[in-house]
This record gives structure tokens, C-alpha cells and sequence, in this order.
């Protein structure tokens, strides 16, 4: 199952605001696809009961419905995600963020991190590809080669290898 848009987002903020908790899970696609999922259902429950209990306008229109409608699912998001996602900062984090001085980067920084961001996702994807039709072979690569890839496949994936997370572990790796 594909995460979804809440799990995206709980796995950027937790990569930089929790990195030590991020560093800790030992399936991030796994857990921030279960974590998307509890957030989609509990957002959804919110909203239900926020409209449950709201009380329209007699006069309202169409788009002032939607709008009214709109501002509580944003309101059941905002409550649940600053529940179940967006947790305080580590120290660390939040010591780093005011380093930084809420600079942005520059337009040379961005394109410099796009390109890298474009090489490493072609590489992942000719790796992975590698793997599939028995060019390259999981011994091939390092263990950090190796979680590079698994943090963009599923778990599934290796078992077209006939192997897990928890045999690879058990052979030494460090994945």
C-alpha cells in the first residue's frame, strides 16, 4: 500500500524536527504508512463530528457551504496532525533551525539540491531496476547503498530476493 499524503508529510517533519526518533524507527515505510492511515481515519472522525456539529447559516450558498465545509476538514487536520505528527522539535532540531537565522537558500542552492535530489532518485531507480533484472545482487551493494534504496521501496520488495530487513540483519548487514 502507497503512503499517503499524511504519512508524507509525517515523514518530512519527523526526518527534520525528530531526527533522532526518524533514526530509531526501523521501517520509516512501514511506520509512516500505518501513521498516515491512523491520521487519514482520526482527521476524518474529527471532521465528521466538527460538522456534526456545526450549525450552518439559513441563507448560506453553495460556495459559502463549501468554504465552511473546507475550514473544517483544515481545522480536523491542523488538531490531529499537531497531535500525532507534529510533536515538539529535539533539541538538537530546533538549536539547528535558529543557526540557520530562517535563511533560504539561494536560487543556486536550490538547483544545486534539485540536480542532487535528480541524481540520487535516477540512481535509486537504476539501482533498483539493477536488482530486479540480476545485473547487481544485494551483495553487491554497501549497507548504506542498501538502505538508500529500501527507503524508497517497500519492504515487499526484497522479497522478490527471497529475503527480509530481519534475514539481512541476521547475516550482518546493516540495513
Amino acid at each position: 500500500m502507497a503512503m499517503n499524503r499524511y504519512g508524507v508529510e509525517a515523514r518530512a517533519y519527523w526526518r527534520r524536527w525528530l531526527p533522532k526518533r526518524y533514526a530509531a524507527i526501523p521501517d520509516p515505510v512501514a511506520f509512516f504508512t500505518n501513521l498516515g492511515e491512523q491520521v487519514e481515519q482520526q482527521v476524518g472522525d474529527l471532521w465528521d463530528q466538527l460538522v456534526a456539529n456545526d450549525w450552518p447559516p439559513a441563507d448560506e450558498t453553495h460556495e459559502q457551504r463549501v468554504g465552511r465545509l473546507g475550514m473544517l476538514k483544515a481545522r480536523a487536520e491542523y488538531e490531529v496532525m499537531s497531535e500525532f505528527v507534529r510533536l515538539p522539535p529535539e533539541a538538537d532540531a530546533a538549536a539547528e533551525a535558529e543557526a540557520d537565522d530562517g535563511l533560504l537558500e539561494s536560487d543556486e542552492q536550490f538547483a544545486e539540491r534539485m540536480r542532487r535530489t535528480q541524481e540520487h532518485t535516477e540512481w535509486v531507480s537504476s539501482t533498483a531496476d539493477a536488482l530486479i533484472d540480476g545485473t547487481t545482487t544485494l551483495d553487491d551493494l554497501t549497507d548504506e547503498q542498501l538502505r538508500q534504496v529500501l527507503d524508497y521501496m517497500t519492504p515487499s520488495f526484497l522479497r522478490l530476493f527471497g529475503t527480509s530487513v530481519e534475514d539481512l540483519r541476521s547475516r550482518g548487514r546493516n540495513v
